[in-house]
């Protein structure tokens, strides 16, 4: 009897992750996009340690640095200085539109360079397909 027992919680487990759906990440590489909405060629690659690279068309890394999410704050930090300070943080307001597209909206950053690049003229982005 608590063979069964064991046998049927593990399957009903089993069945109750099949369907749930996952939680957005963000891990992975998105598409930039340029204010008129064309891609710009260049993306940001979030890492699972908690650091991000943005590639540029040929193939440099053009910035990098670390960034947290939690829930829908997202905060970034650049690792070069001379573009917000050294260990300066901003935070946005994340938003997922499905599971292939993000857009962020300015919580606090009083870095304008950074604060340009994300919201200014970025419609957003766009999961890069592997």
């Amino acid at each position: 009897m608590k063979q069964s027992i064991k046998v049927l919680t593990v399957i009903f487990l089993i069945t109750a992750f099949a369907f749930m759906q996952p939680g957005n990440k963000l891990i992975g590489r998105w598409i930039i996009y340029a204010p008129d909405g064309t891609n710009s060629q260049e993306y940001v690659e979030f890492k699972i340690d908690g650091t991000y690279n943005v590639v540029l068309p040929n193939g440099e890394i053009g910035e990098s640095g670390n960034y947290k999410l939690n829930h829908s704050v997202f905060s970034i930090k650049n690792s070069k200085a001379h573009v917000c300070g050294n260990d300066y943080w901003g935070s946005y307001k994340l938003t997922f539109h499905g599971r292939d597209s993000v857009s962020f909206v300015l919580t606090a950053d009083s870095c304008t360079s950074r604060r340009e690049d994300i919201v200014g003229g970025n419609p957003g982005l766009k999961r890069l397909k592997q």
